[in-house]
């Protein structure tokens, strides 16, 4: 995941409604604590590209026993895509989270 995201990388959302919001990293920090999330489906609902510029809506099914809106902004930079932007709205809770919390917890740390 982590080469698809420009090194400056930011992400913003509510979890559990908590703000998580900074560097790419608490994502990858998040995820390196939580191990795979072997039940995610994906899929990507919208993108559209202007010149150098993109936009992508993927929605997440899921992910930790959650459900997730991410809105994406890329850059082409250096002739690659990079992700610059994570941006989510997390849905109705599925499964148990008190689990994913604790790990979000530890991963801010």
């Amino acid at each position: 995941m982590k080469p698809a995201f420009h090194k400056d990388a930011t992400i913003f959302g509510y979890f559990d409604g908590a703000l998580f919001a900074g560097p790419i990293q608490g994502l990858f920090d998040f995820v390196d604590h939580g191990g795979p999330a072997t039940g995610l489906q994906a899929r990507i609902a919208s993108t559209d590209i202007i010149g150098t510029v993109a936009t992508v809506r993927v929605e997440e099914d899921n992910w930790t026993g959650h459900r997730f809106t991410t809105l994406f902004t890329l850059l082409k930079v250096d002739g690659e895509w990079k992700i610059m932007n994570k941006v989510f709205h997390q849905h109705q809770h599925i499964g148990a989270g008190s689990e994913t919390s604790e790990l979000l917890s530890k991963a801010r740390k």
